[in-house]
């Protein structure tokens, strides 16, 4: 067993515990935390006992210190907190996500160990994408969860609509990304494959009604137009496909989850349903503004349950307004200056996509970025970014972590290139050629 089977598998429990998979619901549960941090022992070993840790260079574009500044200041949420013992065991689950997806990860995989990992759950994401479409064009699923196909005329199968839009946003943004990877460059029956997969989790996403899913699609996939010079192409089939969408949802029965989307449009409600939740969060924000109520409170309280779960924020469906109430002002400024960092890199990446395109740690850091700050949007309306024990939320790390490995390869790659310019300067010029006249 290779190291980057074990991620595979610490991913693939946290999904189980997601959704339905056929995996008890009690073993998932558990075995999330088991999988976690027997994944952190072995990190922690390989990197002190064995020779198998990389000496890479320190520079991550910023995001080694974003991410230090961030955790440090939590723990200063955490003690200001009314339930400290919760804050303190969640802040400790999120550092050993950091240790394994971010720091470990990209200390302990190759490149092509990278490549492995990406496509192996590409195909568990695309999976569970095609089970869902399947399920909703014929009416027979394989697995059913207790929401059955449709929950309140949104698509479900396999589990809650935004719950399932989420695994299908990784599914689409890992689809779109993976087109400019060498095992599908110049190979059709590959590239048809990646584009009938990102057409399912289209539609899939759609039926959902699963808006901030939808949304970090979206703005993942303008991100990644930019950066790879297709924005004309995506731009063109993006509105070539909105208006077909467009003709065939004039009866609003053809795609029952997107005619709800649409009726609260023209009813100017769409947002209705989370203005309570926004409005509360906000009022217990005002109370103590700067530091919150504390890292990853919960309404539950400090009991077996909320320990077991650990998977949402103060309130259901609060998104970055429950980050604000739980961490303050300090906690969301430092995770947007994160996205910033985040965002800086992407741009510096497509200033550099002639130059570099080609390099594998070019295309690595570029599907993190984008697929972290896909999850980001997401977040602005779903729980989970300070509930360390839900899929979202470990992918997010993952994410962060594939892009701290693909900009730390970035600048091998650049000093590589900036000490062979020198050689050959040198070489040029020869060992009797002046300084001068170099």
């Amino acid at each position: 067993m290779r190291y980057w089977h074990l991620l595979f598998g610490t991913i693939f429990i946290y999904l189980a515990a997601h959704i339905k998979l056929g995996v008890p619901a009690e073993v998932a549960s558990l075995g999330r935390w088991g999988a976690l941090f027997g994944v952190a022992g072995v990190s922690i070993w390989l990197l002190t006992f064995s020779d198998r840790s990389r000496a890479l260079p320190a520079q991550t574009g910023g995001v080694g210190m974003a991410v230090l500044t961030l955790y440090v200041f939590l723990f200063g949420t955490v003690l200001a907190g009314f339930q400290v013992r919760l804050s303190l065991l969640k802040w400790i689950l999120m550092g050993t996500h950091l240790i394994v997806f971010v720091y470990a990860a990209h200390r302990l995989l190759s490149l092509r160990e990278w490549s492995w990992l990406v496509w192996g759950l590409f195909f568990l994401w695309a999976g569970v994408a095609i089970i869902i479409f399947v399920a909703a064009v014929t009416g027979v699923a394989p697995i059913l969860s207790q929401f059955g196909i449709y929950y309140q005329g949104r698509l479900a199968v396999l589990g809650n609509p935004n719950s399932v839009g989420m695994v299908v946003l990784a599914c689409s943004i890992t689809a779109l990304s993976l087109q400019e990877w060498p095992a599908v460059i110049g190979r059709w029956r590959r590239r048809i494959i990646l584009l009938g997969t990102l057409v399912v989790s289209f539609f899939v996403l759609l039926w959902t009604g699963s808006r901030s899913s939808l949304g970090g699609f979206v703005v993942g996939g303008l991100m990644w137009a930019v950066a790879t010079g297709k924005s004309g192409k995506v731009i063109g089939f993006g509105l070539l496909g909105g208006v077909v969408l467009w003709v065939w949802t004039l009866d609003l029965s053809s795609l029952q989850s997107l005619g709800v989307i649409v009726e609260r449009l023209q009813s100017g409600t769409l947002l209705a349903t989370r203005e309570g939740v926004w409005e509360a969060s906000l009022r217990n924000w005002q109370e103590y503004p700067w530091f919150g109520h504390g890292y990853g409170v919960t309404d539950r309280g400090y009991d077996l349950e909320g320990l077991a779960g650990s998977v949402g924020s103060v309130r259901d469906g609060s998104g970055y307004f429950g980050v604000l109430e739980s961490v303050g002002i300090v906690g969301l400024s430092l995770y947007f200056v994160l996205y910033g960092v985040v965002a800086r890199n992407l741009w510096r990446l497509t200033m550099q996509r002639e130059l570099m395109k080609g390099r594998p740690g070019w295309r690595l850091a570029l599907y993190g970025g984008v697929l972290f700050l896909g999850f980001a949007v997401n977040a602005a309306g779903e729980p989970w970014l300070l509930g360390p024990g839900s899929f979202p939320h470990i992918v997010f790390w993952w994410a962060l972590g594939v892009h701290v490995a693909g900009m730390v390869r970035c600048e091998v790659g650049t000093r590589h290139r900036h000490t062979l310019a020198r050689q050959g300067v040198r070489a040029t010029a020869g060992p009797g050629t002046t300084r001068g006249q170099r």
